[in-house]
């Protein structure tokens, strides 16, 4: 003779599947967040790899580069420039501060030149 379940039974078996299922999708989000990617595959692309090795060359290129001092940076700017005429060929002038010749060329580009 069987013995009848009472309903408890069924509340306590659909009780434990439904905490199976809701296991099973917990598992697999936490699964499928460690796997998935967290960068898009445009940024992919535009990533380049980082190389960690400095080769030797590049170290010494940068001992060997020329410290300037303040002062040194501060000093204005000297060119030389090479003016031709029409009438005496072409001559040089030496030590022309470059303000200078800037505010020549831009009067001479506007004629208020004396």
């Amino acid at each position: 003779m069987k013995t009848e379940r009472g309903a408890s039974g069924y509340i306590l078996s659909v009780g434990i599947l439904a905490l199976l299922i809701v296991g099973a999708i917990v598992a697999y989000q936490v699964y499928a967040a460690l796997v998935k990617s967290q960068i898009s595959e445009e940024q992919v692309v535009a990533i380049k790899p980082i190389d960690g090795g400095i080769s030797i060359e590049v170290i010494e290129e940068l001992r060997e580069r020329r410290k300037f001092s303040r002062t040194e940076l501060d000093v204005p700017l000297k060119v030389e420039i090479e003016i031709e005429t029409e009438d005496e060929g072409s001559r040089a002038i030496e030590g022309v501060d470059l303000e200078t010749l800037e505010a020549t060329m831009e009067a001479t580009q506007t004629g208020t030149v004396e």
